[in-house]
């Protein structure tokens, strides 16, 4: 899980609407420990929605081009909470050494904020009958296998 992490750059954010309707967007990211921080402006969408209602998911999925098959892409998804970040200097220099710094200073002339995602649960799947979840507790992830012996997708891979 670390490393699809730290290979990819964007997640995708799905928040809802003030009329409870999902909404789905990208944002860059990065990750801290065990929270993930966002960037975003704040005439997006999926700002104001945050504002309104922190609940949130996310998912986090390996290149096309890198992965053996589509049907089976490496991903990770989350269910978080998101808080705005108001001393937002540190998470500032965290986002200029992870993305291009330019940009990012660039960025911080206009409308942009920092959010912090919290995770709560979620999923890890590197492949058919790879599938596991993720539980925090204290803040620590921990992972534990979706199905198990005779699953659909354990039974079809014996006989490969």
């Amino acid at each position: 899980m670390e490393e699809l992490l730290a290979r990819q750059k964007t997640l995708m954010l799905s928040t809802l609407t003030s009329n409870h309707s999902p909404f789905i967007s990208y944002a860059p990211y990065i990750m801290r420990g065990h929270d993930i921080y966002i960037y975003i402006s704040q005439t997006a969408e999926h700002y104001h929605n945050l504002v309104a209602n922190p609940a949130c998911a996310i998912m986090i999925i390996e290149d096309e081009h890198e992965a053996k098959t589509i049907f089976a892409r490496q991903r990770v998804s989350f269910v978080a909470s998101a808080t705005l970040v108001e001393e937002e200097e540190e998470v500032y220099e965290w986002f200029k050494e992870a993305h291009d710094h330019k940009m990012i200073e660039r960025l911080r002339t206009m409308d942009f904020g920092f959010f912090k995602l919290t995770l709560k649960k979620g999923r890890l799947v590197k492949g058919f009958g790879q599938a596991f979840d993720i539980n925090y507790s204290n803040g620590i992830p921990s992972l534990s296998p979706v199905g198990g012996e005779g699953t659909a997708h354990q039974v079809h891979l014996q006989k490969l």
